[in-house]
């Protein structure tokens, strides 16, 4: 459920559930058997369908039409790491930037990983592709005119 809602922090997490952090880290774990009041929270603050939270059979909502809406806000960490790789690019390729050029570049990176992923909160996937963003990006970088703005393949 807190990969759906892209809910990293458990201890919020949990707090909408009026439960303890360690209580939901238990059954995240499958090492505690959540009782009755837990899942009607579940029900409650989420729309969570009970039968697929202990079965994992049917739908995850009760009604998916008002299921909210799973988290899909740009993932700012991801979006600083691709900064500075694009910035570390540059410098490689001995390059100055166009204004304001880097941040453009790894808004693109971003969208061009959208694109690759099923999932953009799958951290294992996020990074194993990207050393391979950073490779086609320096590449295009590697072809473009010094002191252009434009980079090839862009």
């Amino acid at each position: 459920m807190r990969a759906h809602f892209g809910i990293d922090d458990r201890e919020a997490f949990a707090g909408r559930l009026g439960i303890s952090k360690a209580a939901l880290a238990y059954y995240e774990r499958g090492e505690r058997t959540p009782d009755a009041s837990v899942l009607a929270a579940y029900r409650e603050v989420f729309g969570v369908n009970i039968s697929w939270l202990v079965t994992g059979r049917g739908d995850m909502f009760d009604d998916p039409a008002k299921a909210p809406a799973p988290h899909t806000g740009v993932d700012i960490v991801l979006l600083q790491q691709l900064h500075d790789t694009v910035q570390a690019v540059y410098i490689e390729c001995k390059r100055t930037p166009p204004p304001r050029a880097v941040t453009a570049d790894a808004g693109e990176l971003y969208n061009e990983l959208l694109g690759m992923v099923a999932d953009i909160r799958d951290k294992a996937v996020v990074t194993a592709l990207l050393p391979v963003l950073r490779d086609r990006f320096k590449e295009r970088i590697s072809k473009s005119e010094p002191g252009s703005s434009k980079v090839v393949g862009s």
